[in-house]
Order: C-alpha cells, then sequence, then structure tokens
C-alpha cells in the first residue's frame, strides 16, 4: 500500500536521508584511519579482517586503506564515471577540489577551439582521456595539442601501397577492404594455402 507523505515529511525525510548519507561516508573514512593503524602495527591485518569478515577482500580493504591514508576522496567511490575514474589517480587535494568543481574542457567550434567547464562525473571517456594526464590535469595548451595530433592522425591518409591486400591467418585469407584480385593473385593464394 502506497502512502502519501505531506511536503514536511518529505522536506525531513529527505535531510534524514541526506544526514545518514554524510555519516556513512565519515564512517569509511573512520574505518580507513583505524585499517591504516592495524596495518602499520601489523602487516598481515588484511588477513586477519578477511578471515573475520569474509565479504570483505583484498581489492575493498585497499580502498579503505587509501581513504585512511587520504590519498582516495570516498565520493569518488560513488559514481562509476570515466571522469571520476581518472580523477581517482591524482592527488587527493585535486580529486577533492575536484568532485564539485568544474574541469576545463578544450572543444573545437568553427571558430577554432573553446572552453567548457565540465563535472568530472559527467565526462565521456574521450572526455576524460583529454582532460587528465598521468598524476595530474591537462593544461588547455596540452589540450588543444593532444587534440591538433588527433586531428591531424585522423586526417593522415592510409597508404595502402604499404599492406597487403591480403594476409593468410590460420588457413585463412583475410582481406583488406575494397581489395580486387586478378587471375594470377587468387593462384597465388592459393598456393599460399596449399603448401
Amino acid at each position: 500500500m502506497k502512502t502519501t507523505l505531506t511536503r514536511q515529511e518529505a522536506n525531513e525525510s529527505i535531510l534524514q536521508f541526506i544526514a545518514l548519507f554524510k555519516q556513512g561516508v565519515e564512517a569509511w573514512i573512520k574505518a580507513g584511519e583505524i585499517l591504516v593503524k592495524l596495518v602499520e602495527d601489523d602487516p598481515h591485518a588484511y588477513d586477519y579482517i578477511i578471515q573475520k569478515c569474509p565479504q570483505l577482500n583484498a581489492g575493498i580493504l585497499g580502498r579503505f586503506e587509501q581513504m585512511g591514508r587520504k590519498t582516495l576522496h570516498p565520493q569518488l567511490l560513488l559514481t562509476a564515471s570515466p571522469g571520476f575514474a581518472k580523477l581517482q589517480k591524482l592527488p587527493f587535494s585535486l580529486q577533492e577540489r575536484y568532485i564539485e568543481e568544474p574541469v576545463p574542457l578544450v572543444v573545437h567550434t568553427d571558430e577554432g577551439t573553446d572552453i567548457l567547464l565540465v563535472q568530472a562525473k559527467n565526462m565521456t571517456k574521450e572526455q576524460a582521456n583529454q582532460v587528465f594526464a598521468p598524476g595530474r590535469i591537462r593544461t588547455e595548451g596540452e589540450q588543444k595539442a593532444l587534440l591538433m595530433q588527433q586531428r591531424s592522425n585522423a586526417a593522415r591518409p592510409i597508404n595502402k601501397d604499404s599492406a597487403p591486400a591480403w594476409t593468410i591467418k590460420s588457413g585463412r585469407v583475410i582481406f583488406r577492404e575494397g581489395t580486387s584480385l586478378t587471375a594470377g593473385e587468387l593462384a597465388t593464394i592459393i598456393a599460399q594455402l596449399t603448401k
């Protein structure tokens, strides 16, 4: 049976939900801090914890340890997005900054390029790859250079003379797109297959 909440009841429930959510994140951080102390005291702490709580594994415990050491912001674990996956690899100060603050993203326009401010959690895989470099965020100049290189590579014609029109692999002939053969070339293929 469905119950209808008044506006005031709904607002109270929303505030209660948000408070519990924040408590949960804070509890994760506290659990991580405790885990750090355990690991520093005994390098076999993971094994003991997993024995007592088989639902956990070394990967999960590693994430809690990262939170406890302040190398991973817990909010980055709550959203599966390409931007947040890249943000996890940055220093904690940048993680904290760009969880909410938009990141400058260079885009092509008819007049050249422009800068969009995009939330990391909303980025596509391509945008995240453009913006995030190992351990840092690319500058606008670096992003422009990357885009120019990608355009240059896409515009470069394929030299069809450098690649054979066909290859033989595991007794099968694989033809390059747009290949046409003479009778002699077909005979060569057959001879190679029957060797």
